[in-house]
């Protein structure tokens, strides 16, 4: 029998009945103009979440599913026109806030297969728009160049909220107060990927500032954010003018998008230790949380961080971790499907087992569980 086949068969199967078509508004739910995959058939049915959409995305495109993830693009970029933000989901109470931005990462991922320069075009000048005009906004943009989230309230809660960690100790409940290593990576990399993009649009001169400014905030982010005594990345307190000394996987996002140089990239592999588990990477430290859980906490492991870890030790010839963690994941992952029938939002990575609630009960289904299985499954070839 093929390997991890009855989970397979399952994620083969859950496209469809994740796969929404709806475009018009209806009640909260806004009315999107192509058909786009929600985590999940019940509390989260009918709404594409902005960050959830790129790693859903990528198990798409391992399942040949081309038009739609193109579309689920082409939704966001909508959303943009319409409301000059990508909101966090596709619902009128999420217009407050964004999230953390795989927009360029998408559009890429897209047109490295279609190869067509004019949608590339066109999306470009949205992602152009939306990383001046939201990320580098004033109410974003703070100290040093560096952004942090921030929703339209100022409010520490709902800018959490906006990281996509809803919620967690990472930022103390103060989360204005920092310039987040996961998001500034985010947008170094947004830098980047309009740099590669001008290129193939022979635009040399949007190319070339877009590299300048890409580079300057990656000198800021290793002056402010990296600790070479401890071997790691840390989120910045601007207000303080100091590291915070919480470690999570977010402090990972340098080896993602490749910031780091092999010395550095190899003390942070070393920090591995402080995050494995039985089921791969629980999301924080186990020490120092609220005493009211988080559901972003140790012991829980969210699939998409897993998928950020691994590729950014793969990014660094790290294979033997990469696959050591990837295994652990899916194999944890796989016990509990045949356990419970069903893939879940997050694990507690600790106990291997379905991920400890939070805000709410943890939801079944799941978009990029079921996406990232795939991709990572095929990826490291263990299928």
């Amino acid at each position: 029998m093929k390997k991890y086949s009855k989970s397979l068969k399952y994620i083969n199967n859950y496209w469809k009945k994740i796969t929404f078509y709806h475009p018009k508004d209806e009640k909260l739910s806004i009315g999107l103009p192509h058909p786009f995959v929600a985590p999940n058939a019940e509390k989260f049915k009918k709404v594409q979440f902005y960050w959830d959409s790129y790693f859903i995305i990528l198990g798409l495109i391992e399942a040949q599913k081309i038009s739609l993830a193109k579309g689920m693009v082409d939704n966001l970029i909508y959303l943009f026109k319409r409301f000059g933000r990508i909101p966090s989901g596709s619902d009128f109470p999420c217009l407050v806030i964004s999230q953390i931005p795989f927009l360029t990462s998408m559009i890429l991922e897209i047109f490295y297969i279609t190869k067509n320069k004019k949608w590339l075009r066109k999306t470009s000048i949205v992602a152009e728009s939306e990383l001046k005009n939201y990320w580098m906004n004033k109410e974003h943009l703070v100290y040093r160049n560096l952004s942090r989230y921030c929703d339209k309230f100022l409010s520490h809660e709902i800018s959490e909220h906006e990281s996509g960690w809803d919620c967690t100790s990472r930022f103390s409940g103060k989360c204005l107060d920092y310039l987040p290593v996961d998001l500034n990576c985010c947008l170094y990399k947004y830098e980047k990927d309009l740099s590669e993009i001008y290129e193939i649009l022979n635009n040399r001169k949007k190319k070339n500032y877009y590299l300048k400014a890409s580079e300057k905030r990656k000198k800021t982010i290793i002056e402010l954010m990296w600790n070479e005594k401890k071997g790691f990345f840390f989120d910045y307190n601007w207000k303080l003018k100091r590291q915070s000394n919480f470690y999570s996987l977010a402090g990972f996002f340098p080896l993602w998008v490749k910031i780091v140089t092999p010395s550095q990239a190899e003390k942070m592999r070393e920090n591995l230790k402080k995050f494995e588990q039985k089921g791969g990477l629980a999301n924080t430290q186990k020490h120092n949380l609220f005493k009211k859980f988080r559901q972003w906490d140790y012991p829980n492991g969210w699939p998409n961080l897993q998928w950020i870890v691994i590729k950014g030790l793969l990014n660094y010839k790290f294979e033997n971790d990469a696959k050591r963690i990837a295994k652990k994941w899916l194999d944890m992952v796989e016990k509990v499907f045949l356990n419970t029938k069903k893939f879940w939002e997050k694990y507690d990575v600790v106990k291997c087992d379905v991920g400890k609630e939070g805000r709410y009960p943890t939801q079944s289904g799941f978009g990029w569980t079921n996406a990232l299985f795939l991709k990572i499954a095929k990826e490291l070839k263990f299928i």
